[in-house]
């Protein structure tokens, strides 16, 4: 049986720890001082026998509620065996009546009664545990503090049941009845009590010839006494055998059941490798049905195409539209500015801006004609005489240079006056000219003609823009109208057709989802047909039609594997009884049995009784003779003397007795079982001390005149008390491996070690290394340390404790 896994709840100062053993027999803990080692320790043989919390006749295993103060206290242990995955959970909370936990055992996940567990271990106790599977510092305390006697009985006397409490037992038995009685000495209660007794009954005798009667009747009550007491002894004997009978009467049921069972016992065709696959491809066809996706409805690629060309085609339209309006207004308003320019700029402008081009031209003829109405002109002189003048000043700039400037402005004027100067228009003409057109007839009509058409062309220019302009509004509300919009607005149209945008992309999302999801939907139904015809071959193999059945066929199983190991129980309990019941049990007979030990039970006990009141009888004539105060008082003291006379020496008799009956008791134990360890103790002694010890030479009985012995390397032998302590330990750790490993068959539970090596040196170190590595062959050890080297040496990965602020 090996410990898979441990976890633990609350326990000492561990909270929600597991622990996870490697494969194999040999697991190392690794931590310093306080890391837990201890506790893992405690835990371990805590959880498999009880907490014994407020008990300290526990040996090394304190109190270990959780600091933390969280409950439930306790955990789970996990254990391979052949028969499957034993799981043992033991919990205890505040107020909790038992000291020692609730107790779950499981068996593959299935509750099952705790015997059948503990049948499988014999049932035997913490305290043996403790004593033969655990190694610690106690140990080692427990071997150094005993004397070279008590080692050698310690040894000798290895792995019977409670031996070291037996011993101990032993010795106080001893010890008590030395105290009680000294065969030559005077100072012992037992002697005391027989000097006051002789003394008391001479003075009583003295009293005078009344207590010669009253000793006749103490001596019939005395033998009446004795015969009640024969009476009581031949009552519990009977007593005694009526209860053997009624626990042979239990077995009598037990095999009852055992039968019973037996006749529920069927073959079943299970395979458990092929139904776990059957499991799992249940399991992957599960999850791939899972996986199967709905594929939403169905989108046409080529509507979607032609609707997000036509998306497209509105984008691309609006930006068109949007780009000549804008283009528009910006020659609109460069237009606009170019007319104020001008109208600014060009005297009389504003006066006929309004004209048409046809008014324009009328105003110039009308204009021609006011022109040759004047009348005929002054005479005047021609501009060149004003160049003359000028030339003239020239010629004077090497005489007088002011005078020449001044000739030459004069000459300049001259002739600019003599080039402007025009012939005013008939009176009657020119006032009719201004009051038509409200203009100056004398005034140059050139300067405006080209300002003037210039206007007029911006104007027509400006026409035509907003022309176009209206055309492309209509035209955007054309496509708003497309759209389904009432508003012609450039952005609520871009919004409209961005919505159309991200509609036709969630459409195509959509499209390639769909053509995802049905890839991936056609996959899996691939995948599902070709595991589904390996889950249907498998329910073919094992002759079933579908996985309930199958299920029920695993649950079957179980139940033929937990009738089986219910069975194995109950044959483990019954024991050599089970062959003496097959063999032919008169159970008539064996109930006559019982009616005739009770008969003879209430015979002894009415016989009892009848004594008991003769007795009562004669104290009630004694009294007759205890007229005098004197006689009563010393009958009083007698009687006193002779009771504690009686409970000394039964003390005495019986302390004598029990350590005989233990000394006994551990002599059969060790003699039917020591000489079956001697061969694996000498292996183990030899792989212990590297070869230079190897043979235990076993005395016929213990004495100092026949130790205990080895023989050396040399061939020497040496008795156990010139044996080094070092050595005494490594003899003591080799005898209790080998009582172990004598046991696994019986008792397969894990050796634990926890720091029992930390006095041993390096070679030594090595040595047990060697032994642990060749016991994990068969048994399982986890060794607890806080050296690396050692915990290194023991497992390649150890379990390393890590504080948890």
């Amino acid at each position: 049986m090996r410990l898979k896994q441990i976890q633990i709840y609350n326990f000492g100062h561990f909270s929600q720890k597991t622990f996870d053993l490697p494969a194999g027999n040999l697991a190392a803990f690794f931590g310093g001082n306080e890391a837990g080692k201890s506790t893992t320790v405690a835990f371990i043989k805590q959880v498999l026998f009880g907490f014994n919390l407020k008990n300290t006749a526990s040996a090394f295993f304190e109190d270990y509620e959780p600091l933390t103060k969280s409950y439930p206290m306790g955990g789970k242990l996990v254990f391979e065996a052949p028969e499957g995955e034993y799981e043992l959970e033991r919990s205890w909370s505040k107020g909790d009546k038992s000291k020692t936990g609730s107790l779950k055992v499981s068996l593959d996940g299935r509750e099952v009664p705790a015997s059948v567990f503990y049948d499988q271990i014999q049932n035997i106790d913490g305290g043996f545990y403790a004593e033969s599977f655990i190694f610690n510092e106690d140990l080692l305390r427990q071997v150094s503090s005993l004397s070279e006697t008590e080692i050698l009985e310690n040894i000798y006397y290895l792995g019977a049941a409670q031996s070291s409490q037996l011993l101990a037992i032993r010795a106080d038995f001893d010890k008590e009845a030395r105290d009680l009685f000294k065969p030559s000495g005077k100072k012992a209660p037992v002697n005391q009590d027989l000097l006051k007794l002789a003394a008391q009954r001479d003075k009583v005798a003295a009293d005078g010839e009344e207590f010669d009667a009253y000793r006749q009747l103490e001596l019939r009550r005395l033998a009446a006494s004795r015969e009640a007491d024969k009476l009581e002894k031949d009552r519990q004997e009977i007593s005694g055998r009526l209860a053997a009978l009624t626990k042979q009467f239990e077995q009598v049921q037990n095999y009852q059941n055992y039968q019973q069972l037996k006749k529920q016992l069927r073959p079943v065709a299970f395979d458990s490798d092929l139904y776990q696959k059957a499991v799992d491809l249940n399991a992957q066809i599960k999850a791939l049905k899972a996986a199967v996706k709905e594929t939403g409805e169905a989108v046409d690629p080529e509507a979607l195409a032609k609707r997000k060309e036509q998306v497209r085609s509105w984008r691309q339209e609006l930006s068109q539209l949007q780009q000549s309006m804008d283009l528009l207004n910006q020659q609109i308003n460069q237009l606009k500015e170019k007319q104020a320019n001008l109208l600014e700029l060009t005297p009389h402008l504003d006066q006929v801006q309004k004209l048409t081009m046809d008014q324009f031209q009328q105003l110039e003829a009308d204009w021609e004609d006011c022109q040759k109405a004047a009348p005929a002109p002054q005479p005047a002189l021609p501009p060149y005489a004003g160049l003359i003048v000028a030339a003239c000043g020239l010629a004077l700039l090497a005489v007088n240079r002011i005078l020449a400037v001044l000739v030459i402005i004069a000459g300049l004027a001259l002739a600019a006056y003599s080039y402007f100067k025009k012939p005013a228009p008939g009176p009657d003409k020119a006032a009719a000219f201004k009051e038509k057109y409200g203009l100056d007839p004398a005034s140059r009509l050139d300067s405006l003609i080209s300002p003037y058409r210039d206007l007029a062309l911006s104007r027509k220019d400006q026409q035509a823009a907003q022309e176009q302009l209206a055309v492309k509004q209509e035209q955007l509300k054309e496509l708003a109208g497309r759209l389904g919009l009432q508003e012609a607005n450039p952005e609520t149209l871009a919004r409209r057709i961005s919505q159309e945008e991200e509609q036709t992309e969630r459409a195509a999302a959509a499209l390639r989802a769909y053509q995802e999801t049905s890839a991936a939907n056609l996959n899996y139904q691939k995948q599902i047909s070709a595991l589904t015809d390996q889950l249907l071959d498998i329910y073919r193999q094992a002759g079933v039609q579908n996985l309930a059945a199958y299920q029920d066929l695993a649950k079957q199983r179980q139940e033929q594997l937990a009738l089986k190991a219910q069975i194995t129980a109950l044959s483990n309990s019954l024991g050599d009884q089970l062959a003496v019941f097959e063999a032919g049990f008169d159970l008539d007979r064996f109930k006559q049995q019982g009616r005739q030990a009770q008969e003879q039970l209430a015979g002894k006990q009415a016989e009892l009784s009848a004594r008991r009141q003769e007795i009562a009888n004669v104290l009630a004539e004694e009294k007759r003779y205890a007229r005098s105060s004197q006689v009563a008082q010393d009958k009083q003291e007698l009687a006193e003397i002779a009771d504690n006379f009686r409970r000394d020496s039964q003390d005495y008799l019986a302390s004598l007795l029990a350590g005989e009956v233990i000394g006994r008791t551990l002599d059969l134990a060790s003699n039917d079982r020591f000489p079956k360890m001697l061969k694996l103790a000498q292996e183990y002694l030899s792989l212990l001390t590297g070869g230079r010890y190897g043979e235990i030479i076993l005395p016929a009985k213990i004495s100092k005149k026949t130790p205990l012995k080895v023989v050396r390397a040399d061939k020497k032998k040496i008795p156990l008390a010139y044996l080094s302590r070092g050595t005494q330990e490594q003899l003591y750790f080799a005898l209790k491996l080998a009582f172990v490993m004598q046991i696994k068959d019986k008792i397969d539970l894990p050796i634990l070690i926890d720091d029992s090596f930390v006095n041993f040196d390096g070679p030594r170190t090595g040595y047990i290394v060697n032994l642990l590595q060749k016991l994990s062959q068969d048994k399982q050890i986890l060794v607890f340390t806080a050296r690396a080297d050692l915990a290194e040496a023991v497992s390649l990965e150890p379990i390393r404790y890590t504080r948890e602020d």
